[in-house]
């Protein structure tokens, strides 16, 4: 029975820790303004908003050395992310013309590198560096997609000649999770951000702009990973993107990898019970 017993304190800690921080107020960050009409193409408006949604796409690669557990796996991630709409916790998505009818697009190239170890019966990844930028698509005609090719994964297609670069990414501190399985996950990312002359036009207020960004969401799939052998697997999820002042952790990512865990515990209990 002392098993069982260590695992439902590890269980109760967990799901204690979580419904306290799920019970706390909805994810929020402070309020930032932007001018939809410095993008070519797009009417003057003005929106307020404190977040912007996105979705994601990835190829992973990671690389198993000196066995299981050692946490010195190193990896690569390479993708795009498009963002989806601008919101607030108390208005939902807020209207723009991101997205919209003869509006514009945004999206962000980025590359991640890092190393891993399992947990449980998943996977903790430590970033060590990430870089991103972020590009507006006046026309919304600048296609995406992953490709299984190593160091050239993002295939942008279609016109992108007028693109142009608003804001420029780089770690301050970020992990992500890959849950029992293999197949789902969550992920958590500070960002120190500089907006180029162009994002200085685009997001107005405040001014100086913010220097950080949170990065946080859920990873929906993730394919061809293993807890065996070296792999190349393909990952896409969403999540939102909050500007901040100071680099501050948010308690909304921790109650979701609280869960997370449990979900983890609960499979290590059962591998010791077999």
């Amino acid at each position: 029975m002392k098993p069982l017993s260590s695992f439902l304190r590890l269980a109760l800690s967990v799901a204690a820790i979580g419904a306290a921080l799920a019970s706390a107020p909805a994810l929020a960050g402070p309020l930032f303004t932007v001018d939809e009409g410095s993008v070519p193409g797009s009417v003057p408006n003005i929106v307020v908003a404190d977040r912007l949604s996105f979705e994601y796409h990835a190829r992973v690669e990671q690389t198993i050395v000196g066995g299981l557990g050692g946490g010195n796996d190193p990896f690569t991630e390479a993708g795009f992310l498009t963002k989806a709409a601008f919101g607030s916790p108390s208005n939902g998505s807020i209207p723009s013309q991101l997205n919209a009818l003869n509006g514009y697009g945004i999206y962000g190239l980025f590359n991640i590198t890092g190393q891993a170890d399992t947990l449980g019966a998943g996977i903790f990844a430590n970033f060590q560096t990430l870089t991103m930028t972020l590009y507006i698509d006046p026309g919304q005609n600048t296609q995406l997609s992953i490709t299984d090719v190593a160091g050239s994964p993002v295939n942008v297609g279609g016109v992108s000649a007028d693109d142009y670069a608003i804001v420029t990414y780089t770690l301050s501190v970020g992990e992500a999770h890959i849950f029992d399985g293999l197949a789902q996950g969550d992920f958590k990312a500070m960002l120190n951000a500089t907006l180029t002359p162009q994002g200085q036009s685009f997001f107005v207020n405040p001014d100086p702009f913010f220097a950080f960004e949170s990065l946080s969401g859920n990873t929906n799939s993730f394919l061809g990973g293993s807890l065996t052998n070296s792999f190349v697997a393909m990952a896409d999820g969403g999540g939102l993107e909050l500007f901040q002042a100071a680099a501050v952790p948010e308690p909304g990512t921790i109650a979701l990898l609280g869960i997370g865990l449990l979900g983890m515990a609960m499979t290590s209990y059962r591998q010791k019970r077999g």
